[in-house]
């Protein structure tokens, strides 16, 4: 199985300004209205996605068990983030598969 991301599952970012009810902008997290940056609450919106991306830094980096736990923590925050629930299946799979390989001390 492949640990590589699939961006297809991931829906654009949206948060509406709270004032305008304007979307922010992609970009920049401003509104294009009143101008108000809206990174803070784009930062409460999308913190499972936030974790899913540290998780493969961690990963990336050989740091599997911190990996694992910001999966799981992404997934409470955003259940259905489909790269995230993949991952951590691949993840877990690959675990089970390394710990039935280990011989056993006697």
């Amino acid at each position: 199985m492949s640990t590589a991301p699939n961006a297809s599952h991931v829906p654009p970012i949206e948060v509406p300004c709270p004032q305008c009810a304007v979307p922010a902008e992609q970009e920049s997290l401003r509104c294009p209205s009143c101008r108000e940056d809206l990174a803070a609450l784009v930062r409460l919106r999308y913190t499972g996605r936030i974790d899913y991306n540290e998780a493969l830094t961690h990963l990336r980096s050989g740091d599997t068990p911190a990996a694992l736990a910001l999966l799981r923590r992404a997934l409470t925050t955003e259940p259905d983030l489909r790269p995230a629930l993949t991952l951590l299946a691949d993840l877990t799979a690959r675990a089970k598969g390394a710990s039935s390989a280990e011989p056993v001390d006697r």
